[in-house]
């Protein structure tokens, strides 16, 4: 397995504020929230958390409750059957956006987004447009533009049953995603710097996808 400190130099440096490598217990426990209906998608075995789709409608979602606002985060995965997982960041208090979903990367093992949720895809009248049968040329215009700004992707190579390390960071108004101590992708947007998030954790489609060596780091 890839372990978080044979990262980079620049992160070991780094005060850490939070981690959790899973050893030592079989469920998440406290300061954890877990998807309704979701418990059997989430278990630890040998220190190692595997999150599993347990509901058709519906990936399963586990958090970490923590007050922030700028975020520099670290954690290995591994495919190990699962399709896509979600690292999503909320805000439970954010009421003009979906869920409080306020950003997220999203990767696949061939590919990664990362999104501004607050002013793009979990907007509340940015969902309104996208449902909407029709929109006059002008306005699907503006829709189409605007989730441009606020999106971006890149090829990536995440082999199954293989472990990867991802570092995220947000720093104001940018998010930028290493995988495997090289940047995959990066983008300024200004929901980014939404300054009350309050959990992140992942949402995962599919089973299994794996995870260990959660890290915080302290922002400057």
């Amino acid at each position: 397995m890839l372990l978080a400190d044979e990262g980079s130099s620049a992160v070991s440096e780094k005060e850490v504020v939070f981690e959790d490598s899973f050893d030592g217990r079989s469920v998440l426990g406290d300061g954890y929230r877990v998807g309704s209906g979701m418990e059997a998608g989430w278990n630890i075995q040998d220190g190692v958390l595997f999150g599993k789709q347990v509901r058709d409608d519906h990936g399963s979602i586990m958090r970490k409750q923590m007050e922030f606002g700028d975020l520099h985060v670290a954690f290995d995965f591994r495919f190990n059957g699962g399709s896509r997982f979600n690292f999503v960041i909320d805000d439970n208090n954010e009421k003009s956006v979906h869920a409080g979903h306020v950003a997220r990367a999203s990767l696949t093992p061939k590919r990664m987004m990362i999104s501004d949720d607050k002013l793009g895809l979990m907007n509340l009248e940015v969902r309104e447009k996208r449902k909407a049968k029709s929109l006059p040329a002008e306005q699907q215009k503006e829709l189409e533009d605007l989730l441009a700004r606020t999106q971006a992707s890149a090829a990536i190579q995440a082999k199954p049953g293989t472990w990867h390390h991802l570092e995220l960071t947000i720093h104001g108004t940018v998010m930028t995603v290493h995988l495997d101590d090289k940047e995959v992708v990066s983008l300024d947007s200004p929901g980014f710097a939404h300054p009350t998030k309050t959990q992140f954790g992942m949402t995962v489609n599919g089973s299994s996808i794996d995870f260990d060596n959660l890290r915080v780091f302290a922002t400057e």
